[in-house]
C-alpha cells in the first residue's frame, strides 16, 4: 500500500491591498527661493513605519535619485504618526522634477523572522519658475538741497530671492562711482563712503533701500543710481 506525502509551501507575502502611502501635494508650482514640503502617510494596519525615503526623477523613464537630508533638503520621520516629509528650502529652477516617497516597514515571515518591505507614494510633480525682480526709484527725479544739509534717496525692489542693493553715483563728465551696498539680510556695509557721510540702509519687510548723505558738499552733486543683484547660491 503506497504512502501519500503532502508538502505545504508557505510563502510570505509582505504586500497586500491594505498597505498604501498617500503623498501630497500631487502637483505644485513654486517660484525660486520659496520652500515646499512634501508629506507622506503610511497606512499598514498592524505594521509600523521603520523609515521614510525620498527620490527625485528629473525625466520620465530615468532612474530615481536618492535624496539625503542636508543643506536645502530636510527629511523628517514621525514613526508614531506613520508620517514622513521632505522640505526643500530655497527652491531653484533645477529642482523641477517628480518626487517620490517610499515607506519602509517590517513584516513577520513565520514565527521569528522579520523582513523589510517598501511601499511607494504616487509622486509629486514640482515645477519651479524663475523669480522675477524689479527695482524702482522712489525719490524725485530732481532733488535739491543746500550745503551742510542731509538728504535721503530711496529705491523699492521686488522678488523672493536674496538680493543686494548697490548704490552708485555719476558726477558730470565722469564714469559711475561705486559707493555702498546693503544685503537684504541686513548685513552691515563693509565700506564707509565719503568718510562716513554716505550710508545705506534696507528694510526687508517693506523691500526699500535708502541712501543717506549727510553734511552735503558741492562735490555730492551727481546722478545717483541703485542697482539690484542676485546673491550667488551656496
Amino acid at each position: 500500500m503506497g504512502t501519500l506525502l503532502v508538502f505545504t509551501l508557505c510563502v510570505c507575502l509582505p504586500r497586500s491591498f491594505s498597505h498604501s502611502v498617500t503623498q501630497t501635494p500631487a502637483a505644485v508650482t513654486r517660484k525660486e527661493c520659496q520652500s515646499l514640503t512634501i508629506t507622506c502617510v503610511f497606512y499598514g494596519n498592524s505594521h509600523s513605519l521603520e523609515n521614510g525615503h525620498f527620490f527625485k526623477q528629473t525625466q520620465t523613464g530615468t532612474e530615481w535619485e536618492r535624496i539625503s537630508s542636508g543643506g536645502r533638503f530636510v527629511l523628517s520621520v514621525n514613526k508614531a504618526e506613520k508620517t514622513f516629509s521632505l522640505e526643500i528650502q530655497d527652491l531653484r529652477v533645477e529642482d523641477t522634477a517628480t518626487y517620490y516617497c517610499k515607506a519602509q516597514y517590517r513584516y513577520r515571515c513565520g514565527s521569528t523572522v522579520s523582513k523589510d518591505a517598501y511601499e511607494d507614494g504616487s509622486g509629486t510633480v514640482l515645477t519651479v519658475t524663475a523669480d522675477s525682480s524689479s527695482l524702482v526709484s522712489r525719490s524725485p527725479y530732481f532733488q535739491t538741497a543746500a550745503a551742510g544739509d542731509t538728504v535721503s534717496l530711496s529705491c523699492e525692489y521686488s522678488g523672493l530671492c536674496q538680493y543686494t542693493v548697490h548704490w552708485y553715483r555719476q558726477s558730470p563728465g565722469l564714469a559711475p562711482e561705486y559707493m555702498v551696498q546693503r544685503h537684504i539680510s541686513g548685513e552691515e556695509n563693509k565700506e564707509n563712503a565719503a568718510g562716513g557721510r554716505i550710508s545705506a540702509s534696507i528694510d526687508p519687510a517693506e523691500k526699500i533701500s535708502w541712501l543717506k548723505i549727510s553734511k552735503l558738499q558741492l562735490s555730492d552733486s551727481a546722478v545717483y543710481y541703485c542697482v539690484l543683484s542676485r546673491c550667488k547660491a551656496q
